[in-house]
């Protein structure tokens, strides 16, 4: 790359090719990929440093740690969208046919207007006429209440478990003890039939530790 005004070691200076950089941050040098990227405002492209390791007389110790840049990150709400989409019966699933999915998520958004749902398919303005809303909320509520014994209410404490989308990735926040306990419920209630979750709510909190090393 073309050289500077800046004085390196011999040893630091043979790591600056085409498309790298390096900074000086005390007595260390670091190696940096150098890219750019149209930022909206700006003129021309501007500098995208990723960094790569620290430069030592021996080579260049790489980083395995990767590194991502939080200003592209964006949250949505994901457990109690994710409990009621498991919960959802086959019983009020039928009656609807193909629209089911449509409904479930025009639901699911009407409770949680940042569910991840509009992230992963999209928004849903309005239902097909012919489609009550409210009609089929109460059928839904109904039927998880008999079902599995899950009121929606109750999974409200889930609207607080997010998922983290950042640099391509997807990552479920931090979950407390009582939401583990909920989705621990949802997961033995799946595994065991129609177990009733209030059920399962009193074992879990007669095995806290067990919990939270899960």
């Amino acid at each position: 790359m073309p050289k500077t005004g800046k004085t390196y070691p011999d040893w630091v200076q043979e790591y600056r090719v085409r498309g790298t950089t390096v900074k000086k941050k005390g007595e260390k040098y670091y190696l940096y990929k150098r890219t750019s990227r149209w930022v909206p405002g700006k003129q021309y492209p501007q500098p995208v440093d990723t960094y790569i390791g620290v430069i030592t007389p021996e080579g260049v110790h790489r980083s395995d740690k990767k590194k991502v840049t939080l200003t592209d990150a964006s949250v949505k709400e994901f457990g109690f969208s994710k409990a009621v989409e498991s919960l959802c019966p086959q019983s009020w699933k039928e009656p609807l046919g193909k629209d089911w999915r449509e409904v479930l998520d025009f639901i699911i958004l009407k409770e949680s207007a940042e569910s991840y749902i509009a992230t992963e398919r999209g928004t849903i303005d309005e239902l097909n006429p012919h489609i009550q809303y409210g009609a089929q909320k109460s059928s839904l509520i109904r039927r998880m209440q008999k079902e599995s014994g899950a009121d929606m209410k109750d999974l409200k404490c889930l609207l607080t478990i997010y998922l983290i989308y950042m640099d391509g990735n997807k990552i479920v926040s931090k979950i407390s003890d009582e939401q583990r306990e909920i989705l621990l419920l949802i997961v033995v209630g799946f595994l065991s039939g129609k177990t009733s979750l209030r059920r399962i709510v009193k074992w879990a909190k007669r095995n806290q530790e067990k919990l939270k090393n899960t």
